[in-house]
């Protein structure tokens, strides 16, 4: 079958591969016009395990193309939306993207076409689509529109895609049910569980979802500032209630905070949204408010360990990436505690295996390092906080030669202990006895 996939971020080409795997042909466009030539050379302008040699290879069997063109070839049965829903001037999860691209389609495709959006989507975003939808068929017939959230993780989601937890797809009105329940048949393949509905409760269940997986990691990090005050172990703690059938130890881990593009976004839109009809979440509003608490304590924490006034120290941050496994900063918490850190006049320096790029255009004050030695050089601390693997053997006895301090905090249990104490430096993990 004929795919067209607009936006090629993380999302689109993830998407875009997957299908082309179930053996769809799949064009894939952006503006962007660097970018697509960069996808045209079978390079990926983004990292994410295993995504480049497999768009390389989907390209090489023919399922694979991509352009500029922003309507889909003839032919086409499905057009996939895969822009962003940034924050913007409205608040978060805007959608302007996501309806100048349903315009475009609606006013190009074939009536017995399907407009298939991806994107994440606000609540009320499923009846301003509706409203494109309403004033195209005031004019004759148009493709339908339906809704279908994807639920992939940075750094897994080839494997998640192949692997989904379930396919939810929503219509905007009754009669275009049979479009979502097609929708849904194109994950056949998959065997997920599927859910078809509105596309208002679908976008309920993705925003509710993340925001959900954020309430978990803010509970578990608020145990671990606990664990640091009682002496307790925050690995055996969350252990203990992740045994709980009930409860899961998924997400279940403690560390510097919420990021990526999802979670914190959505951990403001869903309050938003409460207020705005006028229900009190005071649990959901806290899940937010929780995350920055936890960064601001962590910054004070190293100020803690240090026994030193945080004005005019000098801090290693090793980590720049969201999480591990991907380029993204959005929402870092490492530069979340990085504009900490400067704000209590510090100096950082910042190394990452893969995002020294993305990290300098996200915040230019950041000062950043080719490599961990030249970061820890003169530092009277080293903060780790992303759980790159290549941490667990870093050469400690390197590190130690060059810093002016003796402080290691890792905020995400990734170092060896036993290499960190043996070149003679002091070893702090957030929640941990170590």
């Amino acid at each position: 079958m004929q795919l067209f996939l607009v936006g090629a971020g993380p999302v689109g080409l993830v998407t875009a591969v997957g299908f082309a795997r179930l053996g769809h042909h799949v064009t894939v466009s952006d503006i962007d016009r660097a970018r697509i030539a960069l996808l045209a050379e079978g390079r990926s302008p983004i990292f994410e395990p295993g995504l480049e040699e497999a768009l390389r290879a989907e390209m090489a069997a023919g399922r694979l193309d991509v352009t500029t063109a922003g309507t889909p070839p003839a032919g086409t049965a499905y057009s996939i939306v895969c822009v962003g829903t940034p924050t913007g001037p409205e608040g978060p999860l805007s959608t302007r993207q996501v309806e100048e691209a349903v315009a475009t389609l609606l006013a190009t495709a074939p009536p017995d076409h399907v407009i298939v959006v991806r994107s994440t989507l606000p609540v009320e975003g499923p009846d301003r689509l509706a409203r494109l939808v309403d004033a195209q068929r005031a004019e004759g017939p148009c493709a339908a529109v339906v809704t279908n959230p994807e639920f992939m993780r940075e750094g897994a989601g080839l494997r998640d895609f192949d692997v989904p937890s379930r396919v939810v797809t929503g219509w905007l009105r009754p009669e275009d049910r049979a479009a979502a329940e097609a929708v849904a048949d194109l994950y056949a393949p998959l065997n997920a569980p599927t859910l078809v509905a509105d596309a208002r409760s679908v976008a309920l269940i993705k925003l509710a979802s993340n925001v959900f997986l954020a309430a978990k990691i803010a509970f578990a990090n608020e145990l671990a500032r606990l664990c640091d005050a009682v002496g307790a172990d925050v690995d055996l703690v969350t252990a203990g209630v992740g045994m709980d059938d009930r409860i899961g130890s998924a997400f279940l881990s403690a560390g510097p905070g919420v990021g990526g593009s999802c979670l914190p976004e959505q951990a403001l839109a869903l309050p938003l949204l409460s207020a705005r009809v006028g229900v009190p979440t005071p649990l959901i509003d806290a899940v937010s408010r929780s995350n920055i608490s936890h960064q601001q304590a962590v910054a004070a924490r190293l100020g803690t360990l240090l026994g030193r006034p945080l004005n005019g120290a000098r801090i290693a941050l090793l980590g720049l990436a969201f999480k591990a496994g991907t380029d993204d900063v959005r929402e870092s918490p490492a530069l979340a505690l990085a504009r900490e850190l400067r704000a209590g006049g510090a100096t950082v320096v910042g190394y990452d295996p893969r995002a020294l790029e993305t990290a300098c255009r996200a915040d230019p004050l950041l000062e950043v390092a080719p490599d961990p030695v030249t970061a820890a050089r003169d530092a009277d601390a080293v903060l780790v906080a992303t759980e790159w693997p290549a941490f667990r053997t870093l050469d400690w006895t390197q590190i130690r030669a060059v810093l002016a301090g003796d402080l290691v905090y890792d905020t995400r249990n990734v170092v060896e202990v036993a290499a960190v104490r043996a070149a003679g430096l002091r070893l702090e993990v957030l929640g941990r006895r170590v």
